[in-house]
């Protein structure tokens, strides 16, 4: 493998796991983290652009490339629930996968649809979700800490919701969902072994507490062959 692939390789692991949110560093920071020339860093660069991860913009940089919150998502009130749990049968076993879990502060668009301050602190949360031994969906979720406090890797590895609903004793009540077909990028070809433009099922859910407060901003990829046995994203 060449030097610049392996380069390409580790950024793009370091995006996955949100350690670079917006934009990348400079090419020659990244340069100098990689004992490497600016050369090589352009061509690790390239390859990260072919798979659509990272945009440049002349004058201001690397930005990476990444979906918005919907603005149906920043200012809708709480709609009527039309049920997304999808019944796994019992001869289907269900795992999780933690990819990544941290906390940070929110973004604008985040506080504004979670109704938060900027001081607050949010769950990052990536999970692959397995179904008998085969990978069938990619979660990227946030909530916010202190609404949904205390959870665990090792709650991730089961059911937030019902950790939510037994042991913090709230009710889940409605959401709002945006269904889409999207081909795969280059996260599903990594965790859903998607090949390159397989379509994928794309789920960005807004889901609030009984009460009305929003608690969860999601964004599920299921792959095409197995969406119809994906469970709720709990």
């Amino acid at each position: 493998m060449s030097r610049y692939q392996e380069i390409a390789n580790d950024i793009e692991k370091d995006i996955i796991e949100k350690k670079y949110v917006r934009q990348l560093p400079e090419q020659f920071d990244l340069a100098k983290k990689y004992h490497t020339s600016r050369v090589t860093i352009v061509h690790a660069l390239k390859i990260l652009q072919n798979k659509k991860l990272i945009k440049a913009v002349k004058g201001h940089g690397t930005f990476i490339t990444s979906k918005s919150i919907p603005d149906i998502f920043l200012n809708s009130g709480v709609n009527e629930h039309s049920g997304f749990t999808r019944h796994v049968n019992s001869a289907f076993q269900l795992t999780s996968n933690v990819i990544s879990f941290n906390i940070r502060k929110p973004s604008i668009e985040e506080c504004k649809a979670l109704c938060l301050d900027r001081n607050d602190e949010v769950y990052d949360i990536i999970r692959q979700r397995i179904l008998n031994g085969k990978p069938a969906r990619l979660e990227y979720t946030v909530m916010p800490v202190k609404r949904i406090p205390g959870i665990t890797t090792d709650i991730l590895r089961k059911s937030i919701y019902s950790y939510i609903q037994n042991e913090l004793g709230l009710k889940i009540g409605k959401d709002d969902r945006i269904i889409t077909a999207e081909k795969s990028d280059a996260y599903d070809m990594k965790y859903l072994d998607c090949a390159n433009d397989d379509p994928v099922l794309c789920i960005q859910q807004k889901a609030f507490l009984e009460d009305g407060r929003p608690f969860e901003l999601s964004e599920s990829h299921n792959r095409y062959d197995r969406g119809a046995l994906t469970v709720n994203g709990d």
